[in-house]
């Protein structure tokens, strides 16, 4: 009985074994239909379509199998990177768990287990040269997971091939570990050309000396020493200067051995915990011993914070701009008029790239296997337009996240490289479609090629950030645009940082800060930058600093006929999206093309002045004092007349203050630049949002004169100006003096206008239901602060307030809405402003048609 029982579980063992093999034939052919059936219908599709590139038919098949196997892959590609911390093998049973735990389907786990990766035709002119970067030594090693040329190789210094970069990176680490642990920032000048600017006297300058002052020496630049000089810093010591010999990394192609160098700084920099790298032709500027004009940071702590803290992300990169060296003439940020841009480039310049016929079959290639619409990383690539100006590049290497994420990304975005193009600019955007991030979802609204980017994984977690292109180091305020808007970690980090003004300059052109708030309906703009911003730039370096506030405010005489009906210069495009970020970038760009910079543009739906402090006190105060009336109506100006122009003041007041708030937030932005750059400026210009500039304004004008402020006489104003006022359409500070007017809505605050009003007479004050006016309030405190007035006649300078106003056939008619006229050196007007009316003067009645 025994020996019959163990027949039967013997059997019973034979027929299950029997029956699993036949379930593996069965799953076998069914395996190699199903390639057979992707194949036949490739190879349909290829005899259809037309031959666009004349290539063979059997490379046109490779082609299309890479495609249609990277379909496959893409549609359930996901990645966690929380896990990153687990070991990892080399071995088929491990890539099969590894592909399963991100939900691979199981036709591509069979695929990737039989060794079957996507076939790509490499067209690298250095294709041949080995993959040097082995990391099949280390624990977790960094892999081309997101890459279509290789998603299996890995990268680390592990091989023969890495011997020399292995070399390299145990003599740095033996030599900065400990001191740059913190902060590394690097590039690559491998040439004469760089290396000679590097050791000359106009390096830097001013930039390099507040570097060097917050951050000793943790800046490095890999040099080839062409030369011979045997130098380890740059001429001012900004820079220690590492030297590698060309013979011994692995391509002829330099810009190719600058991409291992600077797509994986854990490789060379894996004690660091952050990690920025930075173009050498950033560096460069023609202004000899002055601050980079391309607004770089001089810290680069508060960079990082601003950036890759701010977000929380791993890796942060600059959007690309719409520049024609970037897009060419199209009107669009697009991969498409990237490449084509890239490629017309080198067809000019041979040195742009390696291989013009590689750059052309990358594009190609890239275009066809991200045209499933159906997928997320085509949508990604084609919708969303993640292109990047890679020549400054933050990575956070703090936790193993991160290093992970930052590993993974640089050595899938290297295995391009090595496949195809030495231009990194051009794999980038099909390197982050295939890693599985997506754009976070409260950031997919319109208008998000002008908005910073965050893209996350699939647990959530922001993993890499694309900064507004309206930031580029094209536009001059790079360091400044990145940063939020006053916030307290900027405050504090600057506090902490502060650098002590600089006297090194060699530059005898004086610094201004203009300085315009107001409303976007208002806002005048063109005559700025032809008569205001474009003169005063031959001799002077100009920031150009603006708060506008989009939503419609009443105005003080809303019965006018005409302040209901105003709008945005013509000049200005229409916006597209709701918040106007697409203006914000349009003012930026205009004013870089002068060769000035932006301190910031503010574009709010208004200035919020109800959760104000000071305020919310004063307001308390009037409310007992008079429940029965509007708590605005009596600050600052007071004019209780009747209940008619007591609540046409409340408004007034509510708009002033809104003004006097965003002044106050532009120059606290300001004053923090001071103190994070280590200056000071010479001369403020308060503005208006309306003013008109009808000629060149000449600062030479002030230079010559005395004085503190600079305002305009307008001595032959109809109605004349009383004795108690002072002009406030526009008024020009020394630096010395600045602070009153540049916080005059907290000096205003603290005062009790009272007592401004009890300086006027009887005949002004209408027995004390009337109060002091905005000018007598700014003669009243200016008179209090001891300033000293130089009063211009207004040909120096050359604007009027005015109005722009919509008719209705659509057209704009402009008119001045607050003339002002001196007796000595008054303006005079060209034919074309001769033809401007004041506007009170019109009978709008009649051109509206109102009866």
């Amino acid at each position: 009985m025994k020996i019959r029982k163990m027949k039967k579980r013997k059997m019973k063992k034979i027929e299950l074994i029997l029956l699993g093999m036949l379930l593996l034939l069965l799953t076998t052919i069914i395996l190699n239909i199903s390639i057979a059936l992707d194949l036949k219908i490739v190879n349909a599709n290829i005899i259809k379509a037309p031959d666009k590139d004349n290539m063979s038919i059997n490379n046109q098949r490779q082609q299309a199998f890479s495609r249609a196997h990277f379909d496959l892959l893409q549609k359930q590609r996901l990645y966690d990177y929380s896990s990153s911390s687990s070991n990892h093998t080399e071995s088929k049973e491990h890539d099969m768990k590894s592909m399963a735990s991100r939900n691979v389907s199981k036709p591509t786990l069979l695929r990737q287990a039989v060794g079957l990766e996507p076939r790509i035709q490499c067209h690298s002119p250095e294709k041949n040269v080995p993959w040097i970067l082995d990391g099949t030594c280390m624990k977790d090693p960094h892999r081309s997971i997101f890459s279509s040329a290789s998603y299996k190789r890995t990268c680390g210094l592990c091989g023969n091939g890495a011997e020399y970069l292995r070399e390299l990176q145990e003599d740095i680490a033996k030599k900065f570990a400990k001191k740059c642990k913190e902060l590394v920032v690097y590039g690559a000048a491998l040439g004469s050309k760089y290396e000679q600017w590097m050791r000359s006297s106009n390096f830097l300058g001013d930039h390099s000396i507040k570097v060097v002052r917050r951050h000793g020496t943790c800046f490095f630049q890999f040099v080839t020493d062409v030369d011979h000089t045997g130098d380890l810093l740059s001429s001012d010591g900004s820079q220690r200067l590492i030297v590698i010999d060309p013979s011994r990394m692995p391509y002829k192609n330099n810009r190719r051995n600058t991409k291992i160098l600077k797509l994986n700084p854990g490789l060379l920099f894996p004690w660091a915990d952050r990690v920025i790298w930075q173009d050498a032709k950033l560096l460069q500027s023609n202004h000899g011993n002055m601050p980079s004009p391309r607004g770089l940071p001089s810290d680069y702590l508060l960079h990082f914070n601003r950036t890759v803290g701010r977000y929380g992300v791993c890796s942060s990169y600059m959007g690309l701009p719409p520049d024609k060296a970037s897009v060419g003439d199209s009107s669009t940020v697009s991969f498409k008029a990237h490449c084509d841009a890239i490629i017309a480039s080198a067809e000019k310049r041979p040195t742009v790239s390696d291989d013009l016929e590689t750059l052309r079959l990358q594009c190609q290639h890239y275009e066809e296997m991200h045209s499933n619409e159906a997928l997320q990383s085509s949508q990604l690539f084609y919708n969303q337009h993640p292109l990047v100006d890679t020549a400054f590049i933050v990575y956070d290497m703090r936790n193993s996240t991160c290093r992970k994420f930052n590993g993974d990304f640089g050595c899938s975005w290297l295995s391009e490289i090595h496949c195809f193009s030495d231009r990194d600019q051009i794999s980038f955007p099909h390197v982050l479609a295939s890693s599985g991030l997506r754009l976070s979802p409260h950031m997919q609204v319109s208008g998000q090629e002008y908005r910073d980017r965050i893209y996350i994984n699939e647990k959530q977690r922001p993993m890499l950030h694309i900064a507004k292109r309206g930031c580029h180091w094209y536009y001059r305020s790079f360091s400044r645009c990145v940063a939020s808007s006053n916030t307290h970690i900027d405050e504090e980090m600057i506090k902490d940082n502060e650098t002590p003004p600089t006297t090194t300059t060699t530059s005898t052109k004086p610094r201004v800060a203009v300085i315009v708030a107001g409303t976007l309906n208002r806002f005048i703009f063109d005559s700025a930058l032809k008569n205001l911003i474009k003169p005063m730039k031959k001799r002077a370096s100009v920031d150009y600093y603006v708060s506008l506030s989009t939503a419609r405010m009443k105005a003080y005489r809303s019965d006018s006929g005409y302040t209901d009906r105003l709008q945005p210069d013509p000049t200005l495009p229409s916006s597209s999206v709701e918040d106007f970020v697409d203006i914000e970038e349009y003012i930026r760009t205009k004013i870089a093309s002068l060769a000035s910079s932006v301190g910031a543009v503010y574009l709010q739906e208004s200035i919020d002045i109800d959760s104000e402090p000071m305020l919310i006190a004063r307001r308390e105060r009037a409310l007992q004092e008079h429940p029965d009336e509007d708590p605005d109506s009596r600050f600052p100006i007071i004019d209780n007349r009747n209940a008619a122009i007591s609540q046409r003041t409340a408004n007034a007041n509510r708009n002033l203050l809104r003004l006097h708030l965003a002044i106050q937030s532009l120059w606290k932005t300001a004053t923090n630049w001071e103190n994070e750059e280590g200056f000071k400026y010479d001369y403020v210009m308060f503005l208006r949002d309306d003013s008109l500039w009808l000629k060149e304004f000449d600062i030479r004008n002030l230079l010559s004169k005395g004085g503190d402020i600079f305002i305009p006489a307008c001595d032959a104003r109809d109605p004349p100006l009383q004795p108690s006022e002072i002009n406030d359409h526009i008024l020009v500070s020394r630096r010395d003096t600045a602070d009153v007017f540049g916080n005059y809505y907290s000096e205003l605050s603290k005062k009790d206008v009272k007592a401004c009003m009890k300086l006027l007479p009887d005949d002004l004050t209408k027995g004390g239901k009337r109060g002091c006016n905005s000018e007598m309030l700014l003669k009243w405190i200016v008179d209090e602060r001891n300033i000293t007035v130089t009063k211009l006649g207004q040909s120096k300078l050359p604007f009027q307030r005015s109005a722009n106003v919509k008719l209705p056939d659509g057209s704009n008619v402009p008119c001045f809405h607050k003339f002002c006229q001196s007796r000595k050196h008054p303006l005079t007007f060209t034919n074309e402003s001769n033809a401007i009316k004041i506007c009170k003067q019109i009978d709008w009645k009649k051109v509206f048609e109102i009866k």
